[in-house]
């Protein structure tokens, strides 16, 4: 028995428009939480996509009971306006730039066909055309933002996104070739290839929502993480994250038999800076001091803030770490110090301990901190 594939209109709005306003409700939930977060810009502007989206399909419920305006033009400007400001959100949350130029034009531009097929041509293929067309402009720039942000730390989210919107762009590109060839007699039945896109609407919108919660979440597990690893003054690890990768590195070399190298850093004489030119000239001391750490460094070691005027260097495998420790000195040794009116140099003194798979972490920081008090009794100074 032969299936006809046809779905009344009313249904399928009624369906594709409650799923929007969950998915607004659960964006406005999330955008309510973050509210005190500023820089997580563009939530706000998700809400209102889905909102828009949402009111512009369930004002197609009302068609032959509200005037043609509502059901016609201001319903599908209210969904091309909800792609728009779906793309809006995205740009501002991943902080790439976007043309509010071009979102506006489109919409403008098929708000003006909209009234002319309406009112001067009542025409309902071209219509239907002429928002086919403004939403494949819309989907593309939505996925060339998507294309950029997913070469990011958000690539999971935003290819998830990525795969949607190329789908739906392919369909509306189908959509609109077959509304060419066989264009609709009236607003309430729909061809098969319009149901089918209206369906797959109703499916990948929740891709794109739960795509973009995604991202958030994900941010905020990205910034969580920074918190709890990253120094704030000198944006390297702190000591919780430097302690972890030194339990890790000992785990390595005992399941290798290997070993590993430690420098225990003091900077000389920091309380004289701080005293003399003040804590923001001190902050810079510290912040500069562990550029150039990171300058010297290999790229698998590791650098992070000990605690106070404290650095470790971690230096995994075997390595001439007492040579590394004197161009590490040498090269504070010589370096200006300015800020400010402040023009001074500093040197550091360093302890330097090796460390084997029979090694505890604690006898090994023990040895790098006997190393740093021999050095520290004379300063400028490595002791192995």
């Amino acid at each position: 028995m032969p299936i006809n594939f046809q779905f009344d209109v009313r249904t399928v709005a009624l369906f594709v428009a409650m799923t929007f306003l969950v998915q607004a409700t659960v964006i406005g939930a999330q955008a309510f939480l973050i509210r005190d977060l500023k820089q997580y810009r563009g939530v706000g502007a998700a809400l209102m996509a889905n909102l828009c989206v949402a009111v512009g399909v369930m004002l197609r419920l009302f068609t032959d009971q509200l005037p043609e305006f509502f059901t016609t033009v201001l319903s599908n400007a209210s969904i091309l306006t909800g792609l728009g400001l779906f793309y809006i959100a995205l740009s501002q949350f991943t902080g790439f730039a976007y043309s509010m130029a071009f979102v506006i034009g489109v919409i403008a531009t098929v708000l003006s066909f909209l009234l002319y097929f309406t009112y001067w041509d009542d025409d309902i293929g071209k219509r239907v055309i002429a928002l086919s067309l403004g939403s494949i402009a819309m989907v593309f720039i939505l996925i060339g933002q998507l294309w950029r942000t997913q070469k990011t730390s958000l690539r999971f989210s935003a290819n998830l996104m990525l795969v949607s919107f190329v789908v739906y762009g392919i369909f509306l590109i189908v959509r609109t070739v077959s509304l060419v060839v066989n264009p609709p007699q009236d607003p309430v039945s729909l061809t098969p290839i319009q149901s089918a896109t209206y369906l797959l609407s109703f499916a990948l919108s929740f891709f794109w929502s739960m795509g973009f919660i995604l991202m958030v979440s994900q941010r905020l597990r990205n910034d969580l993480m920074e918190v709890a690893t990253i120094d704030v003054l000198t944006r390297i690890p702190n000591r919780r994250a430097t302690q972890s990768f030194l339990e890790k590195e000992l785990s390595r070399a005992q399941r290798n038999q290997g070993e590993f190298s430690v420098l225990l850093i003091d900077i000389d004489n920091f309380k004289q800076v701080n005293d003399r030119w003040g804590h923001d000239v001190g902050d810079h001391v510290l912040v500069k001091t562990a550029s150039i750490f990171q300058a010297i460094i290999r790229k698998h070691d590791w650098v992070g803030r000990w605690g106070g005027e404290e650095f470790l260097i971690i230096l995994p495998g075997p390595c001439d770490a007492e040579y590394l420790a004197e161009r590490v000195r040498a090269e504070i040794a010589k370096s200006e110090y300015n800020h400010g009116a402040a023009s001074f140099g500093i040197t550091v003194s360093i302890g330097v301990a090796s460390a084997t798979q029979q090694d505890q972490i604690d006898q090994i920081l023990k040895n790098a901190d006997e190393a740093l008090y021999r050095a520290k009794q004379t300063k400028n100074t490595v002791s192995v």
